[in-house]
């Protein structure tokens, strides 16, 4: 009974692992916005039976090579096993980092990047309007109204950050700037961070770059 065990959870540890190894990947790049651990476990299983699908045969004969007769293992049969090991979690690894880099940048993909992402992932419909507005890292100036009713404005770019679903939203622009309390246009900027809590937006709005504005 011990082998049989032994080898049925070296099976479905090889099953899942391409899946898992994938949706990690591809989530530390794109994020992980709309995935519950439903939405991940169903993930993790379809891209792991596409992995097997795709390299069925090369398992088949990497098993018959190494484990199908018994006997010891040999170092050339523990090499094809390590090999095939590695192959099992660099190549999902590779394809999750590739298709989560592409999301994460998908509002500026033209041509076959495009295309390829979107055959890949299908239809991208983000959560909420926020997730979609952040979702491709623009850089823009926003004007925000807090719920106490105080009127703030700040720079969005690289080094900002918003809080994706299903995270409440809360928002760092990298640069506070000032603002006109009577017509709201941005003046100078401040040299400072800004930092708003979630539930603290009641209204949010872009801003164009205006011509007394300055870092």
């Amino acid at each position: 009974m011990i082998p049989n065990t032994a080898i049925g959870l070296l099976i479905l540890v090889v099953a899942i692992v391409p899946g898992l190894v994938y949706t990690l990947t591809f989530e530390r790049e794109a994020g992980d916005f709309g995935a519950t651990f439903a939405d991940r476990t169903m993930r993790f299983i379809a891209v792991s039976i596409a992995f097997h699908l795709l390299a069925g045969w090369l398992e088949y004969w990497i098993y018959r090579e190494t484990l199908g007769e018994k006997g010891p293992i040999s170092s050339g049969d523990f090499a094809l096993l390590w090999l095939a090991a590695i192959t099992m979690v660099v190549v999902p690894a590779a394809i999750g980092m590739l298709l989560g880099t592409l999301y994460s940048n998908r509002r500026r993909l033209t041509g076959w990047r495009r295309t390829l992402l979107e055959l890949a992932l299908g239809q991208d419909v983000a959560p909420r309007a926020w997730d979609d507005l952040f979702a491709g890292g623009p850089d823009t100036y926003l004007r925000v109204r807090t719920t106490e009713g105080v009127m703030l404005a700040g720079l969005f770019a690289s080094r900002s950050y918003a809080a994706g679903f299903p995270q409440e939203p809360d928002l760092l622009l990298e640069e506070a700037y000032e603002i006109d309390p009577e017509t709201g246009e941005l003046g100078q900027g401040l040299g400072y961070p800004i930092y708003i809590a979630a539930g603290k937006i009641a209204w949010m709005e872009v801003v164009r770059p205006q011509s007394g504005m300055g870092g």
